[in-house]
């Protein structure tokens, strides 16, 4: 019975050992086309954000006060993936205008981009640098394929929901005029 015992049990570490180098394999080989799966992602989600993103702000005044006014924003939604922890020390279009947040973006058009904003007091302004996914994955990490997919399964949740809520409701109403 015990030799029954020691065979399951170095059974059961062998096949351990082999998921881990199964593991490491699998990971290693997601890791070398991250870029790829980004993109690829990114293309499957782009007919979406024109529903599930939001519009941020191009460029505004901004009183004593901290109060905004005059505000334009973009007219394409934008997904936010990624938020830069240090900010890039001035944008590519002026080298003068020093850059207080940076985010990820994947706009409604399919692009991944940084949206960085300036503020000089007075006037908040922002720019849009394309990204190659792999410049995205350098800057931002792989965080922004889970953030992508957080994002769609989020909005797919709440799509349910609402059917569900709408479907009852229904069901009320019919249930009434009878």
């Amino acid at each position: 019975m015990d030799t029954i015992i020691e065979e399951g049990f170095t059974r059961l570490t062998e096949t351990i050992q082999e998921l881990g180098e199964k593991r490491g394999a699998l990971e290693k080989e997601i890791l070398a086309d991250l870029s790829g799966l980004l993109a690829r992602m990114a293309t499957l989600a782009t007919p979406l954000v024109g529903t599930l993103g939001n519009q941020f702000l191009e460029k505004s005044k901004q009183d004593g006060k901290g109060e905004l006014y005059d505000s334009i924003h973009y007219e394409k939604k934008m997904i936010i993936l990624g938020r830069a922890d240090e900010p890039a020390s001035y944008r590519p279009d002026d080298l003068k205008k020093s850059v207080q947040k940076q985010f990820c973006v994947l706009t409604e058009d399919g692009k991944i981009a940084e949206l960085m904003y300036s503020d000089d007091g007075f006037i908040i302004d922002s720019y849009i640098n394309p990204l190659t996914p792999e410049e995205a994955l350098d800057l931002y990490g792989p965080e922004l394929l889970f953030m992508l997919y957080r994002a769609l399964n989020d909005y797919g949740n709440l799509q349910e929901e609402l059917i569900v809520a709408l479907d009852t409701t229904l069901a009320f109403i019919q249930q009434k005029e009878e």
